[in-house]
């Protein structure tokens, strides 16, 4: 059995700017074969999560979509003396089509300024995230979240918030976007992903979290372990005062056991953080 459970944010922890995702699956392999199972979770869309698994030499389960679904693959690679183990993509929440008609509706209704990622074509969203345009075309393969643009800080953003939970649905701070979705979070998909394990009798007892970003903070206060990461943008000498309250809240937020902070976000900087847990 696997001695450990770790569960990954992607952008800002383990891949920086430079997307290396080759990168980013050895490390994934390597730390598998230091006995520990991890599950990358993101926020990133399915289309956009199989490029990584399709690098990955064990082809892990992932979360996508910040947590509103979870694809356990097809075999049991990953761990394979446990049985019965869930296949396939599962999915919750509220289908793409009525989430966008829901945004739309309540942008009328609040006259409020944002723009969804069904509405921009591939090129705009290639230009707004810093993808290739053939990456942009699968972060808009969306199937239960849209992450809005243009949207005002403040009291328009709060308003927004406080209609789609009138509706059963959230808005989520990540990165550079909020995105709205069910309230199903990432938190929801690491206690269904443990909870499979241990009715299996097959769950690591240590549970490492990583994570860089708001919508990570759910997923950190479950874990044994909180690993924070913290990263400059290039071209960046010192983080801004926004940067230090988010890493101070991210720190104060991660209610686990041990919180350690990490400088630097990547592959090589997350493999060596890592390592150095599973060895302690």
């Amino acid at each position: 059995m696997q001695q450990a459970l770790i569960f990954t944010d992607l952008d800002g922890t383990l891949l920086d700017d430079r997307y290396d995702l080759p990168g980013a699956a050895d490390a994934l392999d390597r730390v598998h074969e230091m006995g520990a199972l991890v599950v990358p979770i993101s926020s990133k869309t399915h289309a956009e999560m199989l490029l990584l698994r399709q690098c990955q030499r064990v082809k892990t389960p992932f979360v996508f979509e910040n947590g509103a679904g979870i694809d356990w693959g097809e075999s049991q690679q990953w761990l394979p003396d446990a049985l019965n183990l869930p296949s396939g993509v599962e999915l919750q929440g509220l289908a793409y089509a009525e989430l966008c008609g829901q945004l739309a509706d309540l942008r009328e209704e609040l006259a409020i300024n944002f723009t969804g990622f069904n509405e921009l074509s591939a090129e705009k969203v290639s230009e707004l995230t810093k993808l290739s345009v053939v990456g942009a075309t699968l972060a808009k393969q969306r199937m239960a979240s849209e992450p809005l643009v243009w949207l005002d800080e403040g009291a328009p953003a709060v308003a927004l918030q406080q209609a789609l939970a009138r509706c059963g649905l959230m808005l989520q701070k990540g990165g550079r976007f909020y995105t709205a979705t069910s309230t199903r979070q990432k938190n929801d998909a690491v206690a269904e992903i443990i909870y499979s394990l241990r009715s299996r009798s097959c769950c690591p007892k240590r549970l490492i979290v990583c994570g860089d970003g708001p919508n990570d903070l759910s997923m950190l206060a479950l874990a044994d372990i909180a690993m924070v990461f913290s990263h400059l943008e290039p071209n960046q000498s010192a983080q801004t005062p926004d940067q230090v309250r988010m890493r101070e809240r991210l720190l104060d937020a991660a209610d686990a056991p041990r919180v350690v902070e990490i400088s630097g976000a990547g592959h090589e900087v997350w493999l060596t953080a890592v390592a150095s847990e599973l060895g302690a």
